[in-house]
């Protein structure tokens, strides 16, 4: 068995660009910190954007994963959460909710018959891949408690106790290093010029959301492997 998942050791991969990016705003910061402030500031921007969009790909590659572990390897539906069922047809069931029109609910509810119901049912494996698009849509933005709530789309309801148990004394750290390039990400995005951070603070920020992800997915493999099936 690996050590890690497929979805981790891409995540890993990815994290090259981040330091691409911090290791020529160091260069330059080294040559000409105020000449060159403009720059360095641009790339360290990059970086942070690069560096929360590689995490939120990362959770989404996860659940990817999981949904494929659970479908190859024929597991039981009677062992998977309810909610589970309602995020493979999330889209439909909310469409629904929101429609009053006898017409509208008639449509939409033979469309969820015609294209769901062959996922609906406590028995036996699922016949056909699970729908990784629909199942992960809705989530972006990786602050940890969205983070927290997407995994209880398994069931995974334990995620954050875990989490906590395993990082022991840099777990408080390690989620608000989440939240906060979350937060940075979020003020560059909406066209703050203002915030920004310096090689050394994304070379800090990228070892800790590493430590994070690495801590995610040892945790969530192993319940994974309890619960439903193994993931790596």
């Amino acid at each position: 068995m690996a050590r890690y998942t497929s979805a981790y050791s891409s995540f890993v991969s990815r994290l090259a660009e981040v330091e691409i990016l911090r290791r020529s705003a160091r260069e330059k910061e080294e040559l000409n910190p105020v000449g060159l402030r403009r720059e360095i500031n641009a790339l360290c921007r990059g970086a942070i954007v690069l560096l929360n969009a590689h995490l939120e790909a990362y959770i989404k590659e996860l659940g990817e994963v999981t949904l494929d572990s659970i479908y190859k390897k024929r597991v039981s539906r009677n062992t998977i959460a309810p909610q589970f069922y309602y995020h493979l047809s999330k889209d439909i069931l909310d469409e629904l909710k929101e429609t009053s029109d006898p017409l509208k609910i008639a449509d939409k509810l033979f469309s969820f018959l015609q294209s769901d119901t062959i996922f609906w049912t406590l028995s036996g494996p699922f016949p056909q891949p699970l729908p990784v698009d629909r199942f992960n849509k809705g989530f972006s933005n990786p602050a940890f408690q969205k983070i927290k709530v997407y995994f209880n789309r398994f069931g995974y309801s334990e995620y954050k106790d875990d989490l906590a148990h395993f990082l022991r004394a840099d777990y408080r750290a390690t989620i608000n290093m989440v939240d906060q390039l979350v937060d940075t990400r979020n003020k560059i995005a909406h066209g703050d010029p203002t915030i920004t951070k310096t090689p050394t603070d994304i070379k800090d920020m990228a070892m800790m959301i590493r430590s994070y992800c690495n801590a995610t997915d040892t945790v969530f493999a192993s319940w994974c492997k309890n619960t439903l099936c193994a993931i790596r």
